[in-house]
């Protein structure tokens, strides 16, 4: 059984990060990931561009139970040493409006870049396509039990006769004196990411926050959805329930499906409209179509359109307003009929019509899963590690990234957190592993 300074569980951009810092000055490091290659989720952020992180950062854009904590990682790793880790590896960046991305702008340039370096390192060893399955405290450190994850292949699969017992898949064994585990949270199972850190966690006696999608579509329940499903229009989103008030709000381009709402304003809303879900409590949205005036300012503008516009029924008349799938719904819900001619609105049809406007009323009742989000909220309690991702419960076990219960916004901020933390989980295995 081969012995390693540190073993690294997960080769996503937490795990490579890790590696980077602490494969060095001879301290050898094992990198395992279940994928047939390190570093795959990377191609599929940024829709495969790789928004790398964001120049505008703010502690508003990192949620989770213990918001405050993520802060301190990023005061030993932050924004600045992350440029600099770019420039390192020979990643060209370039800005647009704060989003940083690769200045080719190819996700899988940025995979290879950190595959480079790590595979450069003489004292990093890399397996892919190995599944760990345990991990058990040993008086010296860690022992990793693990098997290979790859399917057998088709051909083989075919050749071999059907009374033919399916082959074993071979145990393999080693020893670490610190462990990280970086293995992601449960959105992105086809990229690795199957909740098994989570379960390592537990099996050590660590709290963990409840693992719930973020960054995901909302459900409603509402008739008229599949017939604006495809619609966009700009918004003011306002997540409310009805036993908490407001919970958060986002402005942006709604995109309308057949089964709710999507588009990056209601995924940045989803996490919390997940957890009152969960709570058993009941969200609806505040729809404001016209977020960049008054309510008052909306029946001003009413009012002058209708006086110009009376030869027009309603729904011509607001479709000068807004898409004309939306435009029956809209009077519907201010009971207005299609064709009631503009030149008979009253102070009643134009308040009513301002107040759907700014403030249409869309139930919530789900959200896609695991499978559509494009990140876990939840994890690892913050609170069950120290300020450099060490368990407070088992010294030498580290944590990083999608695992810990640290979720970002849109923009760049979930990979910022995966470098972040995963760089100083690597720092700090090191510094350990040089004291023992």
């Amino acid at each position: 059984m081969k012995t390693y300074h540190t073993i690294i569980i997960g080769g996503g951009p937490a795990g490579m990060s890790a590696a980077i810092q602490c494969a060095k000055q001879e301290q050898k490091v094992l990198l395992l990931d279940c994928c047939e290659k390190i570093g795959k989720k990377i191609l599929v952020t940024g829709n495969g561009k790789c928004n790398l992180t964001n120049l505008r950062q703010h502690s508003s854009c990192y949620r989770g139970n213990a918001p405050d904590a993520a802060g301190s990682i990023f005061d030993v790793f932050g924004l600045k040493e992350t440029m600099e880790l770019f420039h390192e590896l020979g990643i060209h960046t370039k800005d647009k409006n704060g989003y940083v991305y690769p200045y080719h702008e190819q996700a899988s340039g940025v995979r290879e870049a950190f595959e480079a370096a790590l595979f450069a390192n003489h004292n990093l060893d890399i397996q892919t396509g190995i599944r760990v399955t345990d991990m058990i405290p040993s008086k010296d450190g860690f022992r990793i039990v693990a098997e290979s994850s790859q399917d057998e292949p088709e051909k083989e699969k075919a050749n071999r006769k059907k009374a033919a017992k399916p082959t074993k898949k071979k145990l393999m064994h080693f020893a670490g004196h610190s462990v990280i585990i970086a293995t992601g949270g449960l959105a992105g199972k086809n990229l690795g990411c199957d909740g098994s850190g989570y379960e390592f966690a537990k099996k050590t006696g660590h709290q963990l926050i409840k693992p719930l999608p973020a960054l995901t579509a909302l459900k409603s329940g509402a008739p008229f959805l599949k017939k604006l499903s495809g619609v966009r229009n700009p918004a003011r989103i306002s997540l409310y329930t009805k036993e908490d008030g407001l919970l958060a709000e986002e402005c942006g381009e709604l995109q309308w499906t057949d089964y709710g709402i999507s588009g990056v304003a209601v995924f940045q809303l989803s996490r919390f409209a997940a957890v009152a879900l969960e709570d058993g409590k009941n969200p609806y949205v505040l729809l404001d179509f016209m977020p960049d005036i008054s309510l008052k300012e909306v029946k001003i503008l009413l009012l002058s359109m209708a006086e110009k516009c009376g030869y027009k029924n309603s729904r011509v008349f607001l479709d000068g307003f807004f898409p004309a799938k939306l435009t029956p719904v809209l009077l519907r819900e201010a009971q207005i009929e299609e064709d009631f001619p503009v030149s008979a609105w009253k102070e009643e049809e134009i308040c009513r019509m301002a107040g759907v406007i700014k403030g249409f009323s869309l139930k919530i009742n789900g959200y896609m899963g695991f499978e559509k989000a494009q990140v876990t909220r939840g994890g690892v309690a913050m609170t069950e590690v120290t300020g450099e991702l060490e368990s407070r419960h088992l010294p030498g076990l580290f944590f990083a990234g999608e695992v810990l219960d640290v979720d970002g916004t849109c923009g760049g901020y979930n990979l910022q957190w995966a470098f972040s933390s995963g760089s100083v989980a690597g720092k700090a295995a090191f510094l350990r592993n040089q004291l023992c």
